[in-house]
């Protein structure tokens, strides 16, 4: 069953109707790869890349680590990416019902800081709104102002298309359904692997 990714709402961009959340059954995988499991969306470690090629996948993996590591005040002992699954689990465990606040700021600390918020003052405040209300920094800020607020379909779909781009380290292969121009009222749906 696919997968419904709502990356604007992980990233706090305005959508224009709440999303759906499919329902899928709960099942508890003994083995993994699970049996069955369609070999070309196996995620080989260090071996496997993204579109982007394998230093970029390398670059947003450290990032993302550092930050959820600084999250919780330590890393974990494995270096490969089963220490970022070990620190997921921790932040869950130890922020309880505020992960969801942690995790947003380990997402929103993986973006830069540019360009400066501060660069707000060349637009008028109504376009801009309140920054601190936003708890935003740069490009997170921009990205809502120029793109989320005017255009929330296409940015909901840019959203998609770029973490296809660049998540497949966190995610393993994924596709992108959902994406005709023509329609622009639909939701886009990445069909996530397994791995």
């Amino acid at each position: 069953m696919p997968t419904l990714l709502p990356l604007a709402f992980a990233l706090g961009v305005p959508t224009p109707r709440p999303l759906p959340v499919p329902a899928a059954p709960v099942r508890v995988v003994r083995a993994w790869p699970p049996p069955g499991a369609d070999p070309s969306r196996i995620w080989i470690e260090g071996v496997s890349s993204g579109p982007l090629g394998r230093a970029p996948d390398r670059l947003f993996e450290r990032i993302f680590r550092q930050r959820l590591a600084a999250e919780l005040g330590r890393d974990a002992a494995d270096p490969t990416f089963r220490g970022i699954v070990d620190l997921a689990r921790a932040l869950v465990a130890e922020r309880g019902p505020d992960v969801a606040l942690a995790s947003r700021r380990v997402l929103n600390e993986c973006f830069p800081d540019w360009p400066p918020v501060a660069a707000r003052r060349l637009l008028p405040a109504s376009v801009c709104g309140d920054v601190r209300a936003t708890g935003r920094k740069g490009l997170l800020f921009w990205f809502e102002v120029l793109f989320a607020r005017p255009f929330p379909a296409f940015s909901g779909r840019l959203n998609a298309w770029v973490t296809s781009w660049a998540a497949q380290w966190l995610m393993g292969p994924c596709s992108l359904e959902g994406l005709a121009p023509e329609d622009l009222s639909e939701l886009v749906f990445l069909i996530l692997s397994l791995f």
